[in-house]
């Protein structure tokens, strides 16, 4: 269970070949920081804030995941056994998370962040069918019975919209402009808006994909899921 006030029960879910972890600070800030460090380039197309130590990772947790109820994080823990080169991070492979767009609507957002050395195996794919099957397989199954899940990833992020369709999710459509974007980062540039609006200083944009899988075809998409996770690669 997280300590955290998160609408939902934040179990710790896991399948043959990867476990999800509710985050722990005291467990998983030091390694992602580590891994942050070495391959900046991760967070491309991630609209988190700049994160240089743990203190700022730290800082982000505490004041946007930890405190809302919206907002929760999972530690990708790796199962199988990876090449010795590649354990300096031990088994601790990504991160997932979960956003509560509106509980009254069960509607969910599934994010996730993959480390370089476990990307193109089977962790991602795992990693998301094992939420999948949590927040869309009914009660009875023990899952959450969600209605709707969405996952949205900056419109140039060809690797994330690639796993989007993987498992089952249906491109509904370009959101433009639909948030602001950090500085040196893949963005849309912002000059004629701040000769349009007068301010200085103005952020970046970006355009967002929006996907989503529905509860009233989870039956014919959970095959799917089942089969991917079964490739187990």
């Amino acid at each position: 269970m997280s300590d955290g006030p998160f609408h939902y029960e934040q179990r710790r879910l896991e399948n043959d070949l990867v476990i999800l972890e509710p985050f722990d600070p005291s467990v998983h800030i030091a390694p992602i920081v580590e891994v942050i460090k070495n391959n900046p380039e991760i967070l491309t197309y991630i609209s988190l804030p700049t994160i240089e130590t743990e203190e700022d990772f730290k800082d982000f947790y505490d004041r946007d995941i930890r405190a809302s109820p919206e907002e929760c994080l999972y530690a990708i823990v790796d199962k199988v056994a990876v090449p010795e080169e590649e354990k300096s991070n031990g088994r601790y492979a990504g991160i997932m998370s979960l956003t509560v767009k509106n509980p009254v609507n069960a509607v969910i957002d599934m994010g996730a962040i993959i480390f370089p050395a476990f990307q193109h195996t089977h962790v991602a794919t795992n990693a998301i069918g094992v939420l999948l099957l949590y927040t869309l397989d009914p009660p009875s199954a023990g899952g959450l019975g969600l209605r709707r899940v969405e996952w949205k990833c900056h419109a140039e992020n060809v690797a994330s919209r690639k796993a989007a369709l993987r498992m089952g999710f249906e491109l509904e459509g370009i959101a433009r402009w639909e948030r602001v974007f950090p500085h040196g980062k893949v963005g849309l540039p912002v000059d004629a808006l701040e000769k349009w609006n007068g301010t200085k200083g103005e952020l970046p944009g970006r355009h967002t994909a929006i996907f989503s899988i529905v509860w009233d075809e989870w039956e014919e998409k959970r095959p799917n899921v089942i089969a991917q996770i079964e490739r187990k690669q």
